[in-house]
């Protein structure tokens, strides 16, 4: 009955509604909910049927007259015909009267076995879309297999180690937090917060201008910067091999 459903199918295992980056459509939602629900009717049936199996082992069990008695049916009286065979084919046989209740049993066991089996493969599948959904911020692919903050510091130019565990602090993320195991929510409060800072492309054309703008008014570091020479100062008798890589591009 509907009474007795009510907290099996309250009760029943609803997945995910978003399992990865494109989401699950409503639809498989719904075709495992109705799965499930049909899988603890028959579950409930089952757990009926056992329930009924003293009295049907009584009954089955006990001895049958070889005249039974005219079967009385409702609406009319049809009586039993004895039967011709000898041996007596048609007269009924001590725990026939279990098959169907066992049947019923066997029936939901086996159902809720399946039911729980698919759940299992279920969760496993969106485990795994999760763990393959891909991490995109500030335009650039996120490692997953590395912690948050180093993730962010070796792949989004601009974003150093102090400034992405801040960027966690602030949102309250375990920067030693796997890059694989990062919620929707918390995506959304990663790409919240990098939108206050100059990054990646944005970033480049910035120092790009600056350092154009020291050369074009003639100042030291713009000059020393162009040449390819350290520009705070340093030796250069035996350094500034990297200011000969580096100063030059920025122009």
């Amino acid at each position: 009955s509907s009474e007795l459903l009510a907290p099996v199918a309250q009760n029943c295992p609803r997945l995910p509604t978003r399992l990865f980056s494109g989401g699950a459509t409503g639809k498989s939602e719904a075709m495992a909910r109705c799965a499930s629900l049909l899988a603890a009717a028959l579950a409930a049936v089952g757990v009926l049927a056992v329930a009924r199996l003293p009295a049907a082992f009584l009954y089955g069990g006990a001895p049958r007259s070889s005249n039974p008695a005219p079967l009385q049916l409702r609406g009319f009286q049809a009586a039993a015909q004895p039967s011709s065979s000898p041996l007596g084919a048609n007269r009924a046989t001590p725990g026939s009267s279990l098959a169907s209740p066992l049947a019923l049993g066997a029936a939901g066991i086996l159902a809720l076995a399946v039911t729980a089996s698919t759940v299992a493969s279920r969760r496993s599948q969106a485990r795994a879309a999760l763990a393959m959904r891909r991490l995109r911020l500030a335009g650039k692919e996120i490692p997953r297999n590395k912690h948050i903050a180093y993730a962010m510091m070796m792949a989004i130019s601009g974003i150093g180690l102090t400034t992405a565990f801040h960027i966690c602090k602030v949102t309250s993320i375990n920067p030693n937090k796997n890059v694989s195991e990062i919620t929707e929510e918390e995506e959304l409060r990663l790409v919240s917060e990098l939108s206050k800072y100059v990054l990646e492309n944005p970033l480049r054309r910035m120092t790009k201008t600056n350092c154009n703008a020291l050369f074009e008014i003639k100042h030291q570091r713009g000059l020393r910067m162009k040449a390819g020479l350290p520009v705070n100062g340093q030796r250069t008798q035996q350094n500034g091999k990297t200011a000969k890589k580096v100063n030059p591009g920025r122009f």
